[in-house]
């Protein structure tokens, strides 16, 4: 009977363990999407400048605007993709601390399971 124990809380760890690890690989692939955005978002950015020079250089009068309306959207952007990546770092990092716990009262159940 015991043993049945042990073997359903070594089961119930592993799950743990598993799930853990499940949530951190997804942190990575969110932290990855995230950069890439930046960096997409950055790239257009760059090239929307870019064009606004080249009209510039074409007489273009609007262009000083645009090119400060683009700064801030860009500072914008950035800014929203930083609190972003708080916001999952927080929510990973409650969730992880959640299941740590749950394996470590896993943990502490096997081990009051007396031995035979």
């Amino acid at each position: 009977m015991n043993d049945q124990e042990r073997v359903k809380y070594n089961r119930l760890i592993l799950e743990n363990e598993e799930l853990t690890n499940e949530l951190n690989s997804g942190k990575r692939k969110i932290e990855e999407s995230i950069y890439n955005l930046e960096e997409d978002f950055h790239r257009g950015f760059q090239e929307l400048s870019s064009l606004n020079d080249e009209n510039s250089r074409f007489g273009g009068s609007k262009t000083s605007w645009l090119q400060r309306n683009n700064e801030e959207q860009e500072r914008a952007f950035r800014q929203l993709l930083r609190e972003s990546n708080e916001q999952i770092a927080l929510a990973y990092k409650k969730e992880t601390k959640k299941m740590d716990e749950e394996r470590e009262m896993l943990y502490k159940k096997r081990s009051d399971i007396p031995w035979d």
